[in-house]
């Protein structure tokens, strides 16, 4: 038998042992051979064997002639296989092909073999092929085995496998058969295992169906089995459903050779066809294999012995989504999810960023309280390490030192008072290890001291972002809480959003500022005022760089970008760039902001809220009166804090980017990567591993390319897939003539053309007056809030970065519409209710 490894497999490879193939092995071992190849290799119970590989096939139709009536019949068009079969039969398998079968199966030790076609166009994830060759069970002898593997290349020309393939547009001409042999299972009872349950797309389900004898009565649809659905709890495996099947009838193997059907009836055979213990041991054998090849999984198994068996799997196809009936807070967590991580994340986001970004965002907070923090990453479901769909709400627990809460907080707020938190000891011992960081040049380091930089970075995401919340928020908190109950007492609830949000300010709004003074200069240029208007924002910095003015421009362009070009484009990551690495995002901005000169603002909203609430006669009493301003100064903090704390953190994202990308570089120049952004389909610990010797050892490169091409390939089959399912975060459908419902996010009412924004690609597009429709928002879009009439989110809630921001600005805004970009058209006029959460059709035409 060759023993060929799956890299350097050709031609001469007739016959292949299961245990030298994997998953990629597809052309030479087809579908089935190659999916039970993987699975030996994971280490799973699969029966000894060997593939006839399609190379066999290809030398039996050379020498005896199939190919030239294949041509012909597939010319025809019918769709009938009679004379190509015909020609497969009469044919004489080649003496090499003959040999190296035959040797094979002496090794395996002769004896009962099961023989079963194994397509290149079979077992792939969007069709399954199932049944459309031949299988031939208790196979015994030489000569039987020989005409065992004919039959089933012949099976790959019958009219049903061929109408398939004309149904799934496979084509016709291109399709190959290998052959898989295996050492035959005398089956107690068989059947089929689904690791998520086929009907209702359910995850966490695991569906399993049973009958005494072997699998083929169950396969082909012979018998009604035993049914079952397992769903994991925290104790283990429980059966959630079962079913006795009625037991019609019972493949056995024969004496001499082949199967008989034999009639058997539940009565004759009461006892379930596979006992509990054989049940929970499927189910956790199902997760696994689920597990190793990244989705969820069609699998044949066999009972025999005491042991159990894998004989096939396959991904499940048309599996559909799973059901959702989401609670009010799933709803909520799923917006925030919405906009916090818009696009997918990758394998090395998952594994640096965001596990370090929530942890040092919830785990100072929620130490405070007594509660332990919930695990980000745990929320989202993970497929051969690619993040597929957000999974719920995690469990969170509260510790006994939840009894303490209220002291901690009391203390903390009593010694760290906010008007000087920016001076905090760790936070500028965080500041000064980051300008150390930046100077390190990743050019000149080891792959070991990246990795290092990595580390090192990540850790201050704690000192940066956490510690600044946990140690100064408390106070700001009962301040607010204060400031609440007195706007309430007075009647005006509804000025807490102005007194705490409006007039504050912060990194934010500094760079918006400044970003606007960048606007000026344009619309005071003719020259650039040109530029902007003839170019789109891709073309824009080559188009400056060629007159004297645009030089100039670009010149305090970096200057900006120096000071606030490490703030993201996307929450996710270091996968994708900031604005120093898109520089085309902030001359978008500019291309918007640059239409028309700001508006001049009115008097500082907080302040007249403020000065409102002082009018009433309550607070003529000093003491309220008193502790009101107090509290309002210290809640104000609030934003500062927020806003401020997370532009420190992204300080670290540009860092972690730049080296990522230089390891990514070196790998792909030792060619265990095509790119050095494939770098970002790796985890950290793979990172690690790859690290220890440098260059990687051949066979650890060659395992980390093929699951980078896997994970790419991964990524690319779930592109049109949200990661967020919108069922989850959508709420009731609109009323009262609405055309979308969502979440108050800032009070007021405006009306304008909507202008569908997807990206910052697109910021180019907003003119002034039109309402700002987004997917989500953050920091990097708050520029455009400046011209817009109002803005319309499909994620988020009122503590998102654009309700937040809109409020300062003082203009509508509705979060969490879940589809507003799609529901609503380009230049549509809408009316927006921030106060409500509702977006209305407008009178008059819509605009270009």
């Amino acid at each position: 038998m060759s023993s060929a490894t799956a890299a350097d497999l050709s031609n001469s490879d007739l016959v292949l042992s299961l245990g030298d193939l994997r998953r990629g092995d597809l052309a030479a071992a087809g579908g089935k051979g190659a999916n039970l190849g993987e699975l030996v290799r994971g280490g799973f119970p699969v029966p000894p064997g060997f593939v006839v590989s399609t190379a066999a096939y290809d030398r039996f139709v050379a020498e005896n002639g199939p190919r030239d009536v294949i041509a012909r019949e597939l010319a025809r068009g019918e769709g009938s296989g009679a004379a190509i079969r015909d020609a497969f039969e009469q044919g004489r398998i080649p003496d090499d092909v003959r040999l190296s079968v035959l040797e094979a199966y002496r090794e395996l030790g002769g004896g009962p073999v099961a023989v079963r076609s194994s397509a290149t166009a079979e077992d792939l994830p969007e069709a399954a092929f199932a049944g459309q060759q031949d299988t031939f069970l208790n196979v015994i002898g030489e000569e039987a085995l020989l005409d065992a593997v004919r039959r089933c290349w012949a099976s790959l020309w019958s009219d049903r496998a061929i109408a398939y393939r004309e149904r799934q547009e496979v084509d016709q001409a291109g399709v190959k058969l290998a052959v898989v042999v295996q050492q035959m299972v005398m089956a107690e009872s068989a059947g089929v295992m689904f690791t998520a349950h086929p009907v209702t797309g359910a995850r966490g389900e695991i569906v399993i169906d049973a009958s005494p004898g072997l699998g083929e009565a169950v396969v082909a649809g012979l018998v009604t089995p035993d049914h079952y659905v397992l769903r994991r709890s925290g104790r283990g495996w429980q059966v959630a459903e079962r079913s006795m099947g009625r037991r019609e009838v019972a493949v056995q193997p024969v004496a001499g050779g082949g199967t008989e059907h034999v009639t058997l009836t539940a009565e004759a055979s009461p006892s379930p066809a596979l006992p509990d213990r054989a049940l929970f041991r499927l189910a956790d054998l199902g997760a696994e294999i689920e597990q190793h090849f990244g989705s969820p999984q069609d699998v044949e198994w066999a009972w025999a012995g005491g042991k159990l068996f894998v004989v096939q799997a396959r991904p499940i196809t048309a599996l559909p989504e799973p059901p959702t009936n989401p609670s009010k807070m799933e709803q909520v967590v799923a917006r925030m999810f919405s906009e916090m991580v818009p696009v997918r994340p990758y394998p090395l986001d998952m594994t640096t960023w965001v596990p370090a970004l929530s942890e040092a965002a919830t785990r100072p907070v929620f130490g405070l309280l007594g509660i332990q923090p919930p695990s980000v990453p745990s929320m989202f479901a993970e497929e051969d390490g690619v993040a597929v769909r957000f999974a719920g709400l995690p469990s969170i627990h509260a510790t006994p030192a939840v009894l303490l809460a209220p002291f901690r907080l009391a203390r903390t707020a009593l010694r760290y008072g906010p008007a000087n938190w920016q001076d905090d000891p760790a936070r500028t011992k965080a500041l000064s290890r980051v300008r150390a960081l930046e100077g390190r040049d990743p050019a000149r380091l080891t792959a070991k001291g990246l990795l290092a930089s990595v580390r090192a970075g990540l850790s201050l995401l704690l000192p940066l972002a956490g510690l600044p919340r946990q140690r100064y928020l408390p106070r700001v908190a009962l301040a607010a809480l204060l400031v609440r109950l007195i706007t309430v007492l007075t009647g005006r609830a509804d000025r807490f959003g102005a007194l705490l949000f409006s007039g504050v300010a912060n990194k934010t709004t500094e760079a918006n500022s400044v970003l606007e003074d960048l606007a000026g200069q344009v619309r005071s240029d003719p020259t650039l005022t040109g530029i902007f208007a003839e170019h789109e924002s891709s073309e824009l910095r080559a188009a400056l760089e060629r007159e004297e003015a645009g030089r100039a421009f670009l010149r305090d362009l970096d200057v900006f970008l120096d000071r606030y070009g490490h703030r993201e484009t996307l929450l996710i990551g270091p996968s994708q760039p900031t604005w120093k690495d898109a520089p085309e995002a902030v001359l978008g901005i500019l291309k918007g902001l640059a239409v028309s000169a700001p508006s001049k603002p009115g008097p500082p909203a907080w302040q007249a809220a403020r000065d409102d609430v002082l009018a009433h006669a309550l607070m003529r009493i000093r003491p309220l009166r008193t502790a009101f301003l107090r509290a309002l100064d210290t809640a104000r903090y609030f934003l500062q804090i927020r806003e401020n704390s997370h532009f420190d953190a992204m300080l670290v994202l540009g860092i972690l980017r730049r080296t990522m990308l230089e390891l990514g570089g070196r790998l792909a120049g030792v060619g265990v990567l095509s790119a050095p952004e494939e770098v970002f389909h790796l985890k950290i610990d793979e990172l690690e591993r790859l690290a220890v010797q440098w260059p990687p050892p051949p066979a650890l490169a060659s395992e980390m390319r093929e699951l980078a091409i896997r994970r790419k390939e991964k990524r690319a089959a779930l592109e049109s897939t949200p990661l967020v399912d919108p069922r989850i975060a959508r709420g009731p459908e609109p009323a009262g003539g609405a055309l979308l419902n969502g979440t108050p996010g800032s009070p007021g009412v405006a009306e304008g053309p909507a202008r569908i924004v997807r990206g910052d690609g697109e910021f180019g597009k907003l003119r002034p007056g039109d309402v700002l429709v987004a997917p989500y928002t953050n920091p990097a879009w708050t520029p455009l809030f400046q011209r817009a009439a109002a803005v319309v989110v499909d994620s988020g809630g009122a503590a998102s970065h654009a309700a937040i921001v809109a409020r300062e600005y003082g203009i509508p805004a509705v979060m969490g519409t879940v589809d507003g970009t799609t529901k609503l058209v380009d230049g549509q006029r809408v009316v927006v209710d921030g106060s409500r959460g509702r977006v209305f059709p407008a009178a008059g035409p819509a605009e270009p």
